[in-house]
């Protein structure tokens, strides 16, 4: 896989004078783009067709920051892509949380929430095997 994009942040904390903390990685093509965002009560991981105007192709939970709890620690987060830069995966201290394929139009996240809303069939949740097919590919 190749590193997208590598950041630091407290979880519920955006940055000073900001406020939501957003990580945003683009694929090479600039047809793709995923987002992590942080308002201070969730967290959610947004992928998104990179044309004119940005349209958001799906929405993932990863977390309401008031369950997470050792939140006063540092988080590496980083946002991977496979090698033909179709798919996307969020990793928080190494851990996967969320993953979208984009030829698929599919995403995957630990707690399966939202349900999928554009006719994606199947479980939603993602497991660490689903995630190792794409780190295999």
């Amino acid at each position: 896989m190749i590193l997208g994009i590598e950041e630091k942040f407290r979880v519920g904390q955006p940055a000073p004078g900001e406020e939501n903390l957003l990580i945003s990685s683009t694929a090479a093509n600039k047809e793709f783009q995923v987002v992590f965002e942080d308002d201070g009560t969730t967290g959610y991981f947004y992928a998104l067709r990179d044309a004119a105007e940005l349209e958001i192709l799906d929405a993932l939970h990863i977390y309401n920051v008031a369950d997470v709890a050792d939140r006063h620690l540092p988080v590496t987060a980083q946002i991977m892509w496979d090698e033909a830069q179709t798919a996307a995966v969020l990793l928080l201290n190494g851990r996967s949380h969320a993953l979208y394929d984009f030829q698929r139009q599919a995403g995957f996240c630990r707690n399966a929430f939202p349900p999928a809303r554009n006719g994606q069939f199947g479980s939603r949740e993602l497991t660490d095997e689903l995630v190792e097919k794409y780190v295999a590919a």
